[in-house]
């Protein structure tokens, strides 16, 4: 082989994204979230990125990142986390191969994962692992946790692994060749202490018993454990600014009707929530009416000290935003993002705009 091919192969080898296909593709992005590139290249994680074999997927104390791969796994990175994609097909045609196989390493946090097709054809070639436990899928849903010491004391709890099955079953090994079977409903434990076998838990962890989906980071036991059967109410409305008085009025001196709507989700799992608002009609201008401005956002929500911890995502235009707000209450996130700027000024028909317009959200304890 000539010098020049020679130098074409290992550019290919350099840049994975040149010469194979996603493994996966980025779903949702709640807070901070990074890839790293095997060359050592380091992005911020945008939803509809694209991940690679040799991709690390890192999540802040507030983010969570939700991917679907190739073959229509799903797993879902909880904050604090960081995972290694390994192995997997370089592409759609691959991953219908007998042969296809996928390992996917959590070097610390939490994921949750669902096989897809090659899990559910081939389950012995889909490979879980973390610093001192392999997870061979028999075709299954489970939650998986790694704490190394730093975490685990922050959690009160032994450093190791935890693993919890929802459907199916798997087989966990540790270095030791130590094997496991563990069932649906089942949650079991490996410690870092060198002899000390693996053992199932007679009963699931907190931070093992979360909602489906991206959540929150986890806080202390009694809280978290609660969580998980908590539904809440998230609302989206658009409205006038009604701040020191001013106000937008229609060319009759009404004020703009606000828009709102609403959805029920589980705490920690994002709600996406969909508007649309512009000025009312001006029957004395001659231009054409100004087109509505629509603002879609995806809001996850998390319960602490009887407030709302919020994280919103605008789904078109890809801001972000972190708060702490009461619960029952409309509260004004204009202006604090990529959405609506918020005006505060008194606007007639003539010349009002979408943009004036406040974007407020609200959090309700559900049922």
């Amino acid at each position: 082989m000539g010098r020049g091919r020679l130098w074409i192969l290992g550019l290919l080898l350099a840049l994975p994204g040149l010469a194979w296909a996603a493994a996966g593709t980025v779903q949702v992005v709640l807070g901070q979230a990074r890839i790293i590139q095997s060359t050592g290249q380091e992005r911020a994680a945008i939803k509809g990125d694209q991940v690679y074999t040799g991709d690390t997927i890192t999540t802040g104390a507030s983010g969570q990142v939700q991917l679907r791969m190739i073959d229509d796994a799903r797993m879902w990175v909880r904050p604090n986390s960081r995972l290694l994609i390994e192995q997997y097909p370089a592409d759609a045609a691959a991953a219908q191969e007998p042969r296809a196989q996928t390992a996917t390493r959590l070097i610390e946090g939490g994921l949750r994962a669902a096989t897809g097709a090659i899990g559910q054809r081939s389950p012995d070639k889909v490979r879980l692992s973390t610093p001192n436990a392999v997870i061979g899928i028999r075709g299954t849903e489970l939650e998986l946790v790694f704490f190394p010491d730093r975490l685990a004391e922050a959690l009160q709890t032994p450093a190791g692994t935890y693993h919890r099955v929802y459907e199916g079953r798997t087989r966990l090994t540790t270095p030791g060749s130590v094997a496991l079977d563990v069932l649906a409903g089942q949650a079991v434990f490996v410690s870092l202490k060198p002899g000390e076998a693996p053992r199932v838990l007679p009963q699931i962890p907190p931070f093992l018993n979360l909602p489906d989906g991206p959540v929150g980071n986890p806080p202390a036991r009694e809280a978290t454990q609660a969580a998980a059967a908590r539904s809440l109410k998230i609302g989206l409305r658009m409205a006038s600014p009604t701040a020191d008085g001013a106000v937008v009025v229609s060319s009759a001196g009404a004020p703009v009707e606000p828009v709102q709507t609403s959805a029920m989700a589980r705490e920690g799992e994002p709600a996406r929530l969909s508007l649309s608002y512009a000025p009312p009609p001006n029957s004395r201008q001659r231009r054409a009416p100004e087109p509505p401005v629509t603002l879609t956002l995806d809001i996850s929500v998390k319960l602490q000290d009887g407030q709302a911890q919020v994280q919103v995502q605008d789904a078109l235009r890809g801001g972000s935003l972190s708060l702490t707000m009461p619960l029952g209450t409309w509260t004004d996130i204009s202006g604090r993002a990529s959405w609506l700027s918020g005006g505060r000024q008194t606007i007639a028909s003539s010349s009002a705009r979408a943009e004036s317009a406040q974007v407020l959200i609200r959090v309700d304890a559900g049922p």
